[in-house]
């Protein structure tokens, strides 16, 4: 047996020895100890007399663990929080495979071993894993990189004494990029910059804004974008405004100055790295996140992402290798491709901030209803929460069901959450867990652990699935009723193979995919659709291609929606025709299970399908976009609505009367259609026989 290294240090630690106690304990030199603690493994051997010397409970069990023989799955760490688990999936594929090379062994339970044995694997490899996410998503200004910074524990003693975080968060408006945080050795900042057109076309909208004193750039770019070219205003005067002036009103000259004064090609440092040991790491990297979110620092330009890197012990401790992400503030439309990532991965908690009192917010309940309509697992499968941020004394402000004054802080909460989970209810949704912060006065600590909690429940159905399958390869092995099994096969064989033929087809279009588009447009903002529109539709803030995408995802969600309620009956009812074969039951269950999964593949693919065949067209359309930017400006359209429907009403009419979007939405249909067969039918069949054929064009 061979240990990791980190492990007997750890469990030294944890015992509160020190190297030069544990060199006396062996007899050797305190040298001898600091040189073994830098390997990486330590012999069988000595990792034994290691452990025995430290006399711990912890050590024996580590002692124990290490000598377990794991020839199927890879070995975990022994501080793997469900190590017992995974040993118990392994011994459960080591007897599998005893089984299945016995000479008493039927070949006519090949199929269910197998199936149970892929079951295991695929459940061991999401638990075996520890790495997760969780992104924080909110509107701008609701407290969400506050909280963050609190409840992670990223904070630096402020001017007072009192705690800030390490992130600027200055009541709104304030970070102008997503920022990751994740751990490693050393301290770091890495930075993904805007490329020159992009900082080009800010700076347009910047320009173009001030002369039809309309639309422009948020505030939190317009300062850093000042800042970089030293153009800040004052209560007295606004130097971009004067050039503006000095340019005779001329937008690309303008443009050309500023963009000459930010001095893009001396900003091209993408990271910083400082060493582990520094005690001012988090003030190091407070100042320069600072100076790069406000464009103060010379060399790094505006960034698109920003990773910060930190030492795992300067994070609040969680069982699990975490990435916290701080999202770009919600502010133009929820429909943001890095939003709809983090909702979407299965490893990923999305934590969606919200105020206390108008908990769940506007924002929350649209990416809610959203995930909803789009077919998302994300709420069923428990990767979405929700946390109210009360501030000062909101908690005790709010009445009890007599209508009285609560009279505690928890109280507050609790009937806060009352009312939300009514709100939930009366949109449909079903209830989701609310976590209550007030920055200046809960512990963090605790509220952490409440929220790094929820993680557990992320992964308790694969953990569920694999000790089901630890049971029931048990039950397979001790009572291999070969002749009832290869039965019900034959059954499950026959009836998936009846679904797949009968479920071959999606049915006509009901919403077509560019109806989302034009839905968001009437409902957004004028200046975001324009900035959209400037760049034919590549705007981050209001992605277009992307929304032309999730429209297709829409459209397939109710496409199929009643589809797979009808397949999981099925299943369901088959399941209960086999009750007495635990093999056959547990079988069928994954494949309920499995066909969630693969609904999620089918309608993420829809989106992409969506988005490239409609991106080229789009991009093409210089007529169409000419038109478009011609609507922008008109004093004559009021506060922008009569701006935002006339958009909406030119796209509506180019995507349904240009003659060449026909065969488009065509091959949007076949392609839609090879995503169905491949995504779902096929893996259907091919979970317990022969492929389908793809649909044909």
């Amino acid at each position: 047996m061979s240990v990791p290294t980190s492990v007997l240090k750890r469990a030294r630690e944890d015992a509160s020895v020190k190297q030069s106690e544990m060199a006396t304990r062996l007899g050797v030199s305190g040298s001898v100890i600091s040189r073994l603690e830098k390997t990486e493994t330590t012999d069988g051997v000595m990792a034994r007399r290691y452990l025995d010397a430290l006399g711990t409970q912890s050590a024996h069990d580590i002692a124990q663990f290490y000598q377990r023989d794991w020839r199927v799955t890879d070995r975990p760490s022994f501080f793997h929080p469900d190590r017992e688990a995974l040993w118990a999936a392994e011994t459960a594929l080591q007897a599998m495979d005893a089984f299945t090379h016995s000479p008493d062994y039927d070949r006519i339970l090949d199929g269910p071993a197998s199936q149970i044995r892929s079951n295991l694997e695929s459940a061991v490899a999401f638990v075996s894993r520890l790495d997760h996410g969780i992104a924080w998503i909110g509107p701008v200004g609701v407290g969400k990189t506050t909280a963050l910074s609190l409840l992670t524990n990223l904070v630096v003693p402020g001017k007072t004494g009192a705690p800030q975080p390490i992130f600027p968060a200055t009541g709104g408006r304030t970070t102008i990029s997503e920022v990751m945080v994740r751990v490693a050795p050393a301290y770091g900042i890495a930075v993904e910059p805007m490329d020159e057109d992009a900082v080009r076309a800010l700076v347009g909208d910047l320009v173009e804004g001030m002369v039809v004193k309309e639309g422009g750039i948020s505030s939190e770019l317009d300062r850093a974008v000042r800042n970089m070219a030293d153009l800040r205003k004052s209560r007295e005067s606004d130097p971009l405004r004067e050039m503006l002036e000095q340019r005779s009103g001329v937008v690309d000259d303008v443009v050309e100055e500023v963009m000459g004064r930010m001095r893009l090609q001396e900003r091209r440092e993408t990271q910083l790295i400082l060493s582990e040991t520094s005690a001012e790491g988090l003030k190091w990297l407070s100042d320069h996140v600072t100076k790069i979110n406000f464009g103060l620092h010379p060399h790094f330009s505006l960034p698109e992402r920003v990773t910060v890197f930190v030492p795992a012990a300067v994070l609040r401790r969680t069982r699990y290798e975490l990435a916290v992400v701080d999202t770009k503030g919600v502010h133009v439309t929820t429909q943001r491709p890095d939003l709809r990532a983090h909702l979407d991965d299965p490893r990923t908690l999305s934590v969606l901030c919200t105020t206390f009192n108008d908990a769940p917010n506007a924002d929350a309940l649209k990416i809610m209803t959203e995930l909803k309509a789009f077919g998302s697992d994300a709420l069923e499968k428990h990767r979405v929460l929700l946390l109210a941020l009360p501030r000062g004394d909101e908690a005790m402000k709010v009445a009890d069901g007599s209508g009285m004054p609560v009279e505690s802080v928890e109280d507050g909460y609790y009937e806060r959450e009352q009312q939300v989970q009514d709100s939930l209810r009366q949109a449909g949704l079903p209830p989701t867990p609310v976590i209550f912060f007030n920055a200046m006065t809960d512990p963090p600590a605790r509220t952490w652990d409440k929220l790094a909690g929820h993680l557990d429940l992320l992964r308790r159905r694969q953990l569920d699935r694999l000790q089901r399958f630890v049971e029931v390869s048990a039950d397979l092995i001790a009572n291999p009723d070969a002749s009832k099994i290869e039965e019900a096969r034959r059954a499950v064989d026959a009836e998936v193979a009846r679904i797949v033929d009968a479920y071959a087809n999606l049915g006509p279009v009901v919403r077509p995919a560019h109806q989302n588009l034009v839905t968001e447009i009437r409902g957004g903002h004028a200046s975001s659709i324009n900035a959209a529109v400037g760049r034919r539709g590549a705007w981050s803030n209001f992605p277009v291609h992307h929304m032309v995408g999730v429209g297709l995802r829409f459209d397939a969600n109710i496409r199929t929606s009643d589809i797979f309620a009808k397949i999981d009956g099925r299943l369901e009812s088959l399941g209960q025709t086999f009750s007495s074969l635990p093999e056959i039951v547990a079988i069928v269950d994954a494949l309920r299970e499995d066909i969630s999964d693969w609904r999620q593949e089918f309608l993420a693919r829809a989106i992409v399908i969506g988005r490239v065949a409609f991106k080229p067209h789009l991009d093409d359309a210089a007529d169409l976009w000419d038109t478009l930017s011609g609507y922008w400006g008109r004093g004559d359209w009021g506060a922008g609505e009569r701006y935002r429907d006339a958009v909406a009403d030119a796209l509506l009419k180019w995507f349904e009367e240009t003659p060449e979007l026909v065969e488009v939405r065509r091959k949007v249909e076949v392609r839609l259609g090879e995503a169905w067969t491949e995504s779902v039918l096929q893996k259907l069949s091919e979970a317990v026989g022969e492929p389908p054929t793809a649909i044909a064009a």
